[in-house]
């Protein structure tokens, strides 16, 4: 057995999920098969799943069935995808290994090269104004190659129905769940495109030219374009004026209107709603137009 540790629920795997030790004997026995070089592992920023660097790779473990979650559609949609954009000539790390080790659970598993670089989320607030509008030209570039009609690529998801029926909107006041649930409802969904769907600061890199490289994309889906706003607006850009007006262009209702859509039918939706309103002071939202005025004075602010 490689695997010791006891995961029957998803608590279970939050206390073992970055475990080190619990993990080498699985990670040895992966770059075994894989005829990769092993070396000891190193934590990365924690996520959903276990990932480690190991020398000059990255391994991530997903989380077992045993957790209460399935983890072969994470799995098979970000090997898809990465094998697709690496085609693409897209940054993004190159998949070297991916596959299924059976133990004491069954782990899906992916082994890709590691990327240099800091996190834009500790990037950001130290980088100059020229720093960040070079950074969001370059990350624009990147997504107009990534937010292309991708058919068959990964299966598609039912946007409007898993935004009436979020189980996070439970995590929101009752009104603003009901608000979103609407806005579900009426949302236009046609157009749908590769999105990454959680461009926030820990899955953006920065490299050592200031451009960004995008990794972990077991969240990418077909989407319009605009589901991409609600986590790079409100948690990679951080409301940083500069950062929202430089991407809003000439036409900031349009963008307000697509981070508000998003919002509506974004997996993590309701959980970026609570974590912008508490990062920024103020109590939580009740209203989508909370969320639309908090943006728009951050877009007439001079920062």
């Amino acid at each position: 057995m490689l695997f010791s540790e006891t995961i029957q629920n998803w608590d279970d795997w939050g206390r073992v999920f970055q475990s080190i030790p619990a993990f080498t004997p699985l990670v040895r026995e992966i770059f075994r098969r894989e005829g990769l070089p092993f070396a000891p592992l190193q934590n990365l920023t924690p996520g959903t799943n276990g990932v480690f660097r190991c020398g000059d790779l990255v391994v991530k473990v997903f989380f077992p069935r045993e957790s209460g979650l399935d983890p072969e559609p994470d799995f098979r949609n970000e090997a898809a995808v990465c094998g697709h954009l690496t085609k693409l000539g897209v940054p993004v790390p190159k998949l070297l290994a991916q596959g299924l080790v059976r133990d004491k659970y069954d782990f899906y598993y992916l082994v890709t090269q590691f990327c240099p670089g800091r996190e834009a989320g500790d990037w950001l607030p130290t980088a100059s104004p020229r720093e960040k509008e070079f950074f969001a030209r370059q990350l624009k570039e990147l997504l107009a190659l990534v937010n292309r009609p991708a058919p068959g690529l990964i299966p598609p998801v039912d946007l409007r129905r898993r935004g009436r029926e979020n189980p996070r909107l439970a995590h929101v006041a009752p009104a603003l769940a009901e608000e979103l649930q609407a806005r579900a409802r009426a949302v236009d969904l046609a157009e749908p495109v590769l999105v990454h769907g959680d461009l926030t600061g820990e899955n953006v890199l920065v490299d050592e030219k200031g451009r960004p490289v995008l990794i972990d994309w077991a969240d990418a889906c077909l989407a319009p374009a605009w589901y991409e706003l609600p986590p790079l607006a409100l948690g990679l850009f951080q409301r940083d004026p500069l950062l929202l007006k430089l991407w809003a262009g000439e036409d900031r209702e349009a963008f307000v209107q697509g981070v508000l859509d998003g919002l509506a039918v974004h997996d993590f939706g309701p959980d970026i709603l609570r974590e912008t309103a508490k990062e920024a002071g103020l109590p939580p939202f009740s209203s989508l137009e909370e969320v639309r005025r908090l943006l728009e004075q951050a877009l007439a602010n001079r920062g």
